[in-house]
């Protein structure tokens, strides 16, 4: 449950407590002038009303000795009783504009300190997905959405976020774009996909752009509007289905390797791109003995456009290649800052 749906909760009692409070008095002003002046139901009820708002309007029956310092003792509870709304009602107005007002400070703080960070377009299936891997991946991240639900959907999952349309440029310069390193267009639709992609190189050509495709007949309207990578779902998941029945296992293990945290099997792959001047820089793997000295497997590079699916011991690491790495997770955090940073 959001915090916002907490706060509706917390406050009702501040409306039903001087509720039951009037009644009360009603019930008892109007018990109280059927005994004292024998009126009947009606008449009582009508001047316990007069009394408790203050109108004014006089009795048709002269009060008693008794009636009237009841009368004045009840009047003064009557405006006690609107005191105590006034001051109960203004307590929610503050505390709910003031709570209001400080969680949007909080968001626009958190978004202004933002810095290579990505950029979520679309908080749908797909979006929340994402979501969840860059969590477990420790990634910094804001989501934009116009849903009028992704409020309260933000709130409690507790991520930065922006309401708004993604396709519109001043959406996408509140979330950072121009800080950003990266974008998901995880839109429902290609053509606000495809707009978003452009938008989205335009403010920041340096983006990393991933862009969801529906239709394959896009595919090279995306690569041509900027998009790093295209992905296709209906293809991928076509393929991953097909890959389940031919090579489970080998599925099983990439699973567990790329996406799984926490568990037994603690072996990770990943990407480090090889930096000028790297202690790496012109050795040969086997020279290098990253197997041997820190338990590193590297089972392929990517080198300009080409992949080196299988590097042989003598091949010579370059600047700006991109290694792709096996290892647990202190021994690719080790090699990454000893020999990459």
């Amino acid at each position: 449950m959001s915090s916002r749906n907490n706060r509706k909760i917390s406050i009702l009692p501040l409306f039903l407590r001087p509720f039951i409070a009037l009644i009360a008095l009603l019930s008892l002003g109007t018990f109280a002038y059927m005994n004292i002046e024998g009126w009947n139901f009606i008449d009582s009820l009508f001047m316990s009303v007069e009394t408790l708002s203050t109108v004014g309007f006089g009795t048709y029956d002269p009060l008693s000795e008794m009636g009237k310092i009841f009368t004045i003792i009840y009047m003064l509870f009557g405006v006690i009783l609107f005191l105590y709304i006034a001051a109960e009602f203004a307590e929610y107005v503050v505390y709910t504009n003031f709570g209001e007002i400080l969680s949007r400070k909080n968001m626009e703080t958190k978004l202004k300190n933002l810095k290579d960070h990505y950029i979520i377009c679309g908080y749908g299936r797909t979006g929340a997905e994402i979501t969840t891997q860059l969590k477990n991946s420790n990634l910094k991240f804001v989501v934009i959405d116009k849903n009028p639900d992704f409020d309260d959907i933000a709130q409690g999952q507790n991520f930065i976020y922006v309401m708004g349309d993604a396709t519109e440029d001043e959406t996408l310069e509140k979330a950072g774009i121009n800080r950003a390193k990266g974008l998901f267009c995880s839109l429902s639709d290609d053509v606000d996909n495809l707009y978003l992609t452009v938008s989205a190189k335009n403010l920041n050509p340096d983006l990393i752009i991933i862009a969801r495709c529906i239709k394959a007949s896009n595919e090279q309207k995306f690569r041509k509007a900027g998009a790093n990578n295209i992905i296709l779902p209906y293809e991928i998941s076509g393929r991953r289905m097909v890959a389940s029945v031919v090579k489970p296992l080998v599925i099983d293990f990439l699973d567990v390797v790329i996406h799984t945290k926490g568990q037994n099997l603690e072996l990770q792959m990943e990407q480090f791109k090889l930096k000028k001047n790297s202690p790496l820089e012109g050795q040969t793997i086997l020279f290098s003995e990253l197997k041997q000295k820190m338990g590193i497997f590297i089972i392929a590079i990517k080198r300009g456009e080409e992949f080196i699916t299988t590097p042989l011991p003598d091949i010579v690491l370059k600047a700006d290649d991109y290694l792709i790495t096996l290892g647990t997770s202190s021994q690719l955090s080790k090699f990454e800052k000893e020999l990459i940073s």
